[in-house]
């Protein structure tokens, strides 16, 4: 077959399918939610923070819970430290010290660091009410987001809600250019995946539960969309929340980015694959459409990524005149950020599978500084 046809079938199976299923949810996310929301409500909540190492950021951290627009009698706030070797208890001690804080707060302090995980499922036994948050120190929620996810969760049907990741640090570079304009395509899918019944990619900087409907957060593959994929096997829908906005930092080096796409995207997988055993056997109730698409993109569509690389390549080998046209789309830079940002996502994606055929199961994770300053926030 011409190398031509071979490069047009492969393009539209690795980018054309995926955005056909992305303005599909589109659509999707125009309509009305199915879902009794209450913005009066507002339930008891223990909100966890787990640490390490966090002497750059934590007394931001403080002070962003401290303005969250939530009644303080309702609220408590438990952060784990897990064996930290730097000063951050000691900057969280001091803070409370010389400020008043709103919520009841609880320091917990584990000998070793175990991973994320587990340190969240040892602050669960601590915590006293029926909703569980959870966040990270280097992202900040903005006043309302807490209220605005809490409304959803008065439905009955719904077990757990997260929100909309922004970027502080959104124009810093092409690499985070590229983060935003990815996470904009993986927001709708997300949302109009909510809209039809669950999305199961959670983000744990901003993920609210419902006790009940879990009994632990996972601690084989991630605390986040590991615990979604339990609570959806359970019967609940999780769902995420456009208006429930959190920012964060993107890491805005190659090393830095590849490192934590790999890390979620091994997540992601671990989550997918369990979550197709439990679809064959009738225990998973998100629709199939959603769970396939899902699978292809993050499982499937990499293979087929590094096909059309190899093809690419020949045909530019087979007609240079090709090249010209190549550098001509690299003049405009939201096409470079795009480009950069499909070629390391598909890389990420390319080294998880590999981890995760290799039986790598980590559950202690390089942390990664992605914080270039604290004057955007």
């Amino acid at each position: 077959m011409n190398i031509i046809y071979i490069f047009i079938i492969l393009f539209f199976l690795n980018l054309l399918i995926p955005y056909i299923y992305y303005f599909y949810m589109k659509i999707v996310s125009k309509k009305n939610w199915d879902i009794n929301i209450n913005k009066n409500f507002f339930p008891n909540i223990s909100m966890i923070l787990a640490i390490y190492n966090e002497s750059k950021i934590i007394k931001k951290k403080l002070e962003n819970i401290r303005d969250i627009n939530y009644p303080a009698e309702k609220m408590e706030v438990i952060v784990v430290d897990s064996a930290s070797n730097d000063d951050t208890v000691e900057i969280i001690n001091k803070y409370l010290e010389n400020n008043e804080f709103p919520f009841n707060i609880n320091i917990l302090e584990e000998k070793q660091r175990r991973g994320k995980s587990k340190a969240l499922n040892f602050a669960l036994n601590f915590a006293n009410n029926p909703i569980i948050a959870t966040s990270d120190a280097d992202s900040f929620w903005e006043k309302n987001s807490l209220k605005e996810a809490i409304s959803f969760l008065y439905d009955p049907r719904i077990g757990a809600v997260t929100g909309t990741e922004k970027f502080l640090n959104l124009n810093q570079n092409i690499l985070t250019i590229g983060e935003g304009l990815y996470r904009k395509f993986y927001n709708t899918l997300r949302y109009g995946e909510s809209k039809l019944h669950s999305t199961s990619i959670f983000q744990g900087e901003f993920s609210i539960y419902k006790r009940g409907v879990f009994e632990k957060f996972n601690e084989i593959g991630s605390d986040d969309s590991g615990t979604v994929m339990n609570i959806i096997s359970n019967g609940y829908r999780t769902i995420f929340i456009p208006d429930a906005v959190f920012y964060d930092y993107a890491p805005s080096n190659f090393n830095g980015r590849i490192k934590i796409k790999r890390r979620r995207s091994l997540h992601v997988i671990n989550t997918l694959v369990r979550s197709v055993k439990l679809k064959l056997i009738g225990k998973f109730p998100q629709p199939f459409l959603i769970l396939f698409m899902n699978f292809y993109i993050h499982i499937i569509n990499p293979f087929i990524f590094l096909t059309l690389f190899m093809s690419s390549g020949y045909l530019l080998y087979k007609y240079p005149i090709l090249i010209l046209l190549f550098i001509f789309t690299f003049l405009f830079q939201n096409i470079r950020a795009m480009i950069t940002s499909y070629f390391t996502s598909n890389i990420a994606l390319l080294l998880a599978i590999i981890s995760y055929l290799q039986g790598e199961k980590e559950e202690v994770w390089d942390k990664i500084d992605k914080i270039s300053s604290l004057k955007n926030f």
